[in-house]
Protein backbone atom coordinates (compact mmCIF):
# COMPACT_ATOMS: atom_id res chain seq x y z
CA UNK A 1 0.00 0.00 0.00
CA UNK A 2 1.58 3.48 -1.07
CA UNK A 3 1.64 6.20 1.54
CA UNK A 4 1.19 9.50 -0.57
CA UNK A 5 2.61 11.70 1.49
CA UNK A 6 5.78 10.90 0.63
CA UNK A 7 5.91 8.39 -2.22
CA UNK A 8 7.13 5.62 -0.13
CA UNK A 9 6.19 2.15 1.14
CA UNK A 10 6.21 0.54 4.18
CA UNK A 11 9.13 -0.81 4.11
CA UNK A 12 10.02 -1.00 0.72
CA UNK A 13 12.97 -2.64 -0.99
CA UNK A 14 14.62 -1.45 -3.80
CA UNK A 15 15.81 -3.74 -6.20
CA UNK A 16 19.72 -3.77 -6.36
CA UNK A 17 19.50 -1.83 -9.96
CA UNK A 18 17.40 1.28 -8.73
CA UNK A 19 19.34 1.12 -5.25
CA UNK A 20 22.52 2.08 -7.60
CA UNK A 21 20.89 4.34 -10.01
CA UNK A 22 19.30 6.45 -6.97
CA UNK A 23 23.05 6.44 -5.27
CA UNK A 24 24.42 7.63 -8.57
CA UNK A 25 22.01 10.49 -8.78
CA UNK A 26 22.12 11.95 -5.16
CA UNK A 27 25.64 12.83 -6.49
CA UNK A 28 23.74 15.29 -9.50
CA UNK A 29 21.48 15.18 -12.51
CA UNK A 30 23.09 12.59 -15.34
CA UNK A 31 21.85 11.82 -18.51
CA UNK A 32 21.34 8.20 -19.07
CA UNK A 33 24.67 6.49 -20.37
CA UNK A 34 26.06 8.16 -17.48
CA UNK A 35 24.30 7.06 -14.98
CA UNK A 36 24.41 3.01 -16.62
CA UNK A 37 28.43 4.20 -16.17
CA UNK A 38 28.28 5.33 -12.02
CA UNK A 39 26.44 2.30 -11.58
CA UNK A 40 28.91 0.27 -13.04
CA UNK A 41 31.98 1.97 -11.71
CA UNK A 42 29.89 2.17 -8.33
CA UNK A 43 29.35 -1.63 -7.99
CA UNK A 44 32.80 -2.48 -9.18
CA UNK A 45 31.83 -4.05 -12.43
CA UNK A 46 29.26 -6.55 -10.86
CA UNK A 47 25.85 -4.01 -11.79
CA UNK A 48 25.48 -3.63 -15.43
CA UNK A 49 22.94 -1.71 -17.12
CA UNK A 50 21.83 -2.56 -20.35
CA UNK A 51 19.78 -0.14 -22.71
CA UNK A 52 16.38 -2.35 -22.06
CA UNK A 53 16.81 -2.24 -18.04
CA UNK A 54 18.68 1.33 -17.63
CA UNK A 55 15.63 3.31 -19.31
CA UNK A 56 13.16 0.61 -18.14
CA UNK A 57 14.24 1.02 -14.49
CA UNK A 58 14.57 4.78 -15.33
CA UNK A 59 10.75 5.15 -16.09
CA UNK A 60 10.35 2.56 -13.08
CA UNK A 61 11.89 5.13 -10.77
CA UNK A 62 10.12 8.44 -12.44
CA UNK A 63 6.37 6.27 -11.90
CA UNK A 64 7.21 6.09 -8.31
CA UNK A 65 8.31 9.38 -8.06
CA UNK A 66 11.39 8.58 -6.73
CA UNK A 67 13.82 10.61 -10.15
CA UNK A 68 12.36 13.04 -12.50
CA UNK A 69 13.34 13.49 -15.95
CA UNK A 70 14.48 17.22 -16.55
CA UNK A 71 12.36 18.83 -19.81
CA UNK A 72 13.43 22.30 -19.21
CA UNK A 73 16.69 23.15 -21.09
CA UNK A 74 17.87 25.66 -18.44
CA UNK A 75 17.72 22.84 -16.07
CA UNK A 76 20.47 20.85 -18.14
CA UNK A 77 23.87 21.65 -18.96
CA UNK A 78 24.46 23.68 -22.16
CA UNK A 79 27.12 22.16 -23.65
CA UNK A 80 25.29 18.58 -24.04
CA UNK A 81 22.94 17.18 -26.64
CA UNK A 82 18.98 18.24 -26.69
CA UNK A 83 18.64 14.41 -27.23
CA UNK A 84 20.15 13.20 -24.20
CA UNK A 85 17.24 12.62 -21.47
CA UNK A 86 18.85 13.75 -17.98
CA UNK A 87 17.53 12.52 -14.75
CA UNK A 88 17.22 13.85 -11.11
CA UNK A 89 16.55 12.63 -7.91
CA UNK A 90 13.61 13.71 -5.50
CA UNK A 91 13.03 14.61 -2.05
CA UNK A 92 11.12 11.20 -1.80
CA UNK A 93 13.73 9.58 -3.50
CA UNK A 94 16.46 11.03 -1.56
CA UNK A 95 14.28 9.63 1.54
CA UNK A 96 13.93 5.98 0.01
CA UNK A 97 17.64 6.09 -0.23
CA UNK A 98 18.37 6.67 2.96
CA UNK A 99 16.57 4.57 4.49
CA UNK A 100 17.54 1.95 2.38
CA UNK A 101 21.01 2.66 3.08
CA UNK A 102 19.64 2.72 6.74
CA UNK A 103 18.58 -0.67 6.61
CA UNK A 104 21.64 -2.21 4.64
CA UNK A 105 23.83 -0.70 7.37
CA UNK A 106 21.76 -2.46 9.76
CA UNK A 107 22.37 -5.96 7.91
CA UNK A 108 26.10 -5.46 7.62
CA UNK A 109 26.74 -4.65 11.22
CA UNK A 110 24.04 -8.04 12.43
CA UNK A 111 25.89 -10.02 9.35
CA UNK A 112 29.33 -8.73 11.18
CA UNK A 113 28.49 -9.74 14.64
CA UNK A 114 27.76 -13.04 13.65
CA UNK A 115 30.73 -13.90 11.40
CA UNK A 116 33.12 -12.76 14.75
CA UNK A 117 34.83 -16.22 16.05
CA UNK A 118 32.86 -16.93 18.89
CA UNK A 119 34.94 -18.43 21.49
CA UNK A 120 35.17 -22.23 22.05
CA UNK A 121 34.25 -22.65 18.58
CA UNK A 122 35.38 -24.91 15.88
CA UNK A 123 35.51 -24.10 12.44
Amino acid sequence: MWRRNDGLRPRVRLKTRHYYILLSLAAGDRHGLAIAREVRTLSDGRVRLWPATLYGSLEELRAHGWIEELDDPRQRPADESERKRFYRITKSGRVLLARETEQLEGLVRIARSRLKPRPGATS
